[in-house]
């Protein structure tokens, strides 16, 4: 019988978006098996991303011992191992994952330590979720920027906790030839070092849109995306000046509220576990 590593890792996603949880708090295995391992976090997460050797999701997500104030704190990689602030969708599924599966008592609100700052989940029952997410603004309107040929492409740069250039386009369905475009402008020089998510969204009906993220540690379109949920419902809210946009992604639904008098908008949406994997100690050397 192959040996496998003392360590449970979570599959679990949120309107298509995957994410790979594991336990990392003090009372766990994990920081053991980390300096056994000889591999940064950065490696780890390629490997567990990957979509051949590992769980073939978008995310990696280590739940660590909380600062004070919070009641636990998040570590989030891409899967191509880079680090990303905020992620909305792995919000929604690191609450159910933490008030199911890891915490010593039932929670039905949830404070995270992400690198957005604080986050706070609630959990709302038949495996939705509501996120309260980071501030919501926008930085640039318009943003226009040359493409390699000199085409001039017009942008709404915003801000959700991590940056996004968001586009409203005619028809969905021309997010599928707009993928370059997306590839090239998510390193558009002027958006270096970090560069930028590139969402487009089209509108259905009023306060009904449909978008897609071409997302930074990807490098793809994804199923889903929570901060460009929330960037794409923004620009259309201050287009139609309504306070609630729900959100078709190619994974799945999601609705954004906005406030008047709060810059923290809600997303709400499901969260979904798809099973739990052990790696076998071979397949990590």
């Amino acid at each position: 019988m192959k040996s496998t590593l003392p360590i449970k890792i979570t599959k679990m996603s949120g309107a298509g978006n995957t994410f790979a949880f594991v336990d990392g708090r003090g009372v766990t295995e994990w920081k053991k098996l980390e300096s056994q391992l000889g591999k940064s976090r950065s490696e780890i997460a390629k490997l567990v991303c990957d979509k051949v050797l590992g769980l073939a999701t978008d995310g990696f997500i280590i739940i660590e011992d909380p600062s004070e104030g919070f009641d636990f704190n998040w570590d989030f990689y891409n899967s191509d191992g880079s680090t990303a602030e905020m992620c909305g969708n792995a919000a929604r599924c690191a609450a159910r994952y933490c008030a199911e599966q890891i915490a010593d008592s039932e929670l039905a609100n949830i404070r995270f330590k992400t690198g957005a700052g604080l986050v706070v989940a609630q959990i709302l029952g038949n495996g939705r979720i509501r996120v309260k997410m980071p501030e919501a603004r926008v930085l640039q309107n318009p943003i226009e920027l040359v493409t390699k040929n000199s085409v001039k492409e017009k942008f709404v740069l915003v801000n959700t906790g991590v940056p996004h250039l968001v586009q409203k386009i005619h028809a969905f369905v021309d997010s599928v030839n707009l993928k370059d475009l997306a590839r090239e402008m998510r390193n558009h020089e002027i958006l270096k070092p970090a560069g930028a998510n590139v969402t487009f969204y089209a509108e259905d009906e009023t306060g009904k849109i449909k978008a897609v993220t071409f997302e930074r540690g990807v490098e793809d379109y994804t199923l889903a995306c929570g901060t460009g949920a929330v960037a794409a419902a923004l620009v259309s809210s201050l287009e139609n000046k309504l306070n609630e946009i729900e959100v078709q992604m190619p994974g799945g639904v999601m609705e954004v509220h906005f406030f008047d008098n709060d810059a923290r908008p809600l997303l709400v949406g499901d969260a979904v576990f798809v099973g739990d994997f052990q790696y076998s100690q071979e397949a990590v050397k």
